[in-house]
């Protein structure tokens, strides 16, 4: 379980910081879910007020993409960047898996933001999270999440190309098809997560659903 790095504190500081905002925003977005937090509880924990947050903010949209922004360059990205590099991380499909199920996973990035950022407590993946509810989230929120869903894809397509060639999936699955499925069972395991599945469980649902795409029988454990 990682360690929450970033600190929450009430009282206002001197200056309103953009950042302050945004981070402690990220602690309560990913303890919470991005939609169950009020932007009065924000201001609260940040110590600010909420005109002052409108006032470095254009509105609580922005404040929740700026939020998305960071989890993406500082935890998801370099997660993501490493389906690039197949030969060093060959398993790194089900690492990042275990990673969603288990609250985190040394295998997957040598990034020392990864862990550190996590408030303790979190549960599995702030943006999958997010991507749950779309409905809520208001247009440049949604944009940001679009975009990361085609990144998230072409990396996931990256990697079962990758494992075709090395003879661990099945040369038949259609690529695209798998990539946009294992984005589904990400889906899957956040739900879990939130309905308090056990994470023995949740394996046994993951395995299940992944095992007739790979020629091996090693699966998550």
């Amino acid at each position: 379980m990682g360690v929450n790095m970033i600190k929450r504190s009430v009282g206002r500081p001197k200056l309103l910081s953009r950042e302050h905002v945004i981070n402690t925003a990220f602690c309560e977005y990913w303890l919470h879910g991005i939609n169950n937090v009020p932007l009065s509880k924000v201001a609260l924990l940040a110590g600010v007020s909420r005109p002052g947050i409108y006032i470095e903010f254009t509105n609580e949209d922005e404040l929740k993409c700026e939020v998305l922004k960071k989890y993406f360059n500082e935890i998801a990205g370099p997660v993501f960047k490493n389906y690039d590099n197949y030969n060093d991380y060959p398993n790194h499909l089900l690492n990042h898996l275990d990673a969603n199920i288990n609250d985190g996973n040394d295998n997957l990035t040598d990034n020392i933001l990864y862990r550190s950022l996590r408030p303790k407590g979190a549960l599995g993946c702030l943006l999958i999270r997010s991507t749950l509810s779309p409905k809520e989230l208001g247009p440049i929120t949604l944009k940001t999440i679009k975009d990361f869903d085609k990144y998230r894809v072409k990396q996931l397509k990256k990697y079962a190309s990758n494992a075709q060639n090395s003879a661990i999936l099945n040369k038949n699955i259609d690529i695209d098809f798998f990539a946009k499925y294992c984005v589904e069972i990400f889906k899957l395991v956040q739900l879990m997560r939130l309905d308090n599945s056990s994470a023995s469980y949740i394996k046994k649902v993951v395995n299940t659903s992944l095992e007739p795409f790979f020629n091996k029988k090693e699966m998550l454990h």
